[in-house]
């Protein structure tokens, strides 16, 4: 069993296309913000309230739980490179998971816009495009947790 290494330069290409990912997100909260600040809360059928208690909820929980489905995620990609020993392959498939994670956290952005607009929520509309936010900044992309990510897919290849 020998690991295939990875071509030279192909750690900072992979850097760069998820910061690049994480930055295009991270630009949809003051978006977000943008909008919960000009457009104007538009009340429906539903209570108002309710809605703002619905998106906060949803909010809270997709948020909370990427975190458990990113671990579970890296856990598959880990196990794969265990059978197949291409770090470039764990790095493609290390940007999809982190898309992923973008992806449910841009969910909670959204559901701050709802609270605020169709909930009439504003209290709730900030918090959680604060908490969305703040979880975006700490899914930037480091080479030591990439390296880190590479040992230990590494350390399980061996055993």
């Amino acid at each position: 069993m020998t690991d295939r290494q990875l071509g030279a330069g192909e750690m900072d290409r992979h850097l760069r296309r998820m910061r690049l990912t994480t930055v295009l997100f991270m630009v949809t909260v003051p978006l977000a913000v943008a909008v919960v600040l000009v457009v104007e809360p538009r009340g429906g059928s539903t209570s108002p309230m309710v809605v703002s208690l619905v998106a906060a909820a949803a909010a809270l929980w997709i948020g909370f739980s990427a975190n458990r489905d990113a671990g579970a995620r890296l856990g598959r990609i880990r196990r794969a490179y265990a059978v197949h020993g291409d770090p470039s392959r764990l790095l493609a498939d290390l940007r999809l998971v982190h898309l992923v994670v973008l992806a449910r956290l841009e969910v909670m952005v959204l559901a701050g816009v709802v609270a605020a607009v169709v909930g009439d929520s504003r209290a709730v509309a900030w918090g959680v495009l604060a908490l969305a936010g703040l979880m975006i900044a700490l899914a930037w992309p480091t080479a030591d947790k990439t390296h880190m990510l590479l040992e230990r897919a590494r350390e399980q290849r061996g055993r």
